[in-house]
């Protein structure tokens, strides 16, 4: 987990970022310097921390529903098996 507590977060270097149809939804772009970053088609929520006075919809964030937080596991093994007659040679 990074140490800013979210689930993506970007302290600096995003400088000139292709950033194009990424899911940000949930960072933490506070202190990114999004200077020539490419976000045309990038997803991001009302959770998206941007850096002050950043215009998110005029580089040309697509807003959409936060998903919220991700699963621990995926799929739990259980949640596969079902009950299948043993196989048998002829």
């Amino acid at each position: 987990m990074p140490t800013c507590g979210r689930p993506i977060c970007a302290r600096r270097g995003a400088t000139g970022a292709d950033l194009r149809l990424a899911d940000l939804r949930g960072a933490d772009l506070a202190r990114a310097d999004l200077t020539r970053a490419k976000l045309e088609g990038a997803l991001a929520s009302d959770v998206t921390v941007w850096p002050t006075g950043f215009d998110s919809r005029a580089a040309g964030v697509v807003m959409a529903e936060d998903p919220g937080d991700e699963p621990s596991i995926l799929l739990h093994a259980a949640a596969i098996a079902r009950d299948v007659p043993p196989l048998r040679s002829v």
